[in-house]
């Protein structure tokens, strides 16, 4: 656009020029003065155009004006065919895979590192993995939750019946044997 401003500014500037120039001499201190106006005494030094030099003029600028309008069209036009071939360029080129990616290489050995380490811990070592998981493009892996079972409880055997102190002592409860387990009498 500004070639074409300072075109149009170019072919304007011999109309300015068009403009005809008289020489005067100032009569207060006798030097010569030129001016576009006309003055007492005056000769005219460049001489006024004619209608026809002034019609050919406007028509070589017309002319110029638009041939710059073509050339800046055309300029636009290339602009256009190359912005929209470098589009579909990009949009005919595939992505390159997230697994691939630098950051994904660098999150794997970070996590490979934090495995192979012995002062980590298993947090450290989850938030790794799961962080290299995520460079990679790759959901995170599941939280493993381990929930210990609950303790069993002490056994204890079964309390004694209790015995009131003017009650007599029970003797001890005779075994139990499975049928067909029974010891055999001694003779």
């Amino acid at each position: 656009m500004n070639r074409f401003a300072l075109f149009v500014a170019l072919c304007l500037l011999p109309a300015l020029a068009g403009a005809q120039a008289v020489r005067c001499k100032d009569p207060a201190s006798g030097r010569i003065l030129y001016t576009d106006q006309p003055c007492p005494g005056g000769e005219l030094v460049v001489p006024r155009r004619s209608e026809a030099e002034l019609a050919q003029d406007a028509a070589s600028a017309a002319q110029a004006r638009e041939a710059a309008e073509r050339r800046e069209a055309l300029t636009v036009q290339r602009e256009q065919l190359r912005l929209e071939g470098a589009r579909q360029a990009e949009a005919a080129r595939v992505p390159p895979s997230p697994a691939e990616s630098d950051g994904c290489r660098a999150a794997r050995a970070e996590a490979s590192f934090r495995a192979a380490s012995r002062t980590a811990s298993e947090e450290e070592i989850r938030t790794a993995r799961a962080n290299a998981a995520l460079a990679c493009g790759q959901p995170a892996p599941a939280e493993i939750v381990v929930v210990p079972p609950p303790p069993a409880p002490h056994w204890r055997p079964p309390p004694r019946p209790r015995r009131e102190p003017w009650e007599p002592p029970r003797p001890p409860p005779s075994p139990r044997y499975a049928p067909g387990t029974e010891p055999l009498p001694m003779r």
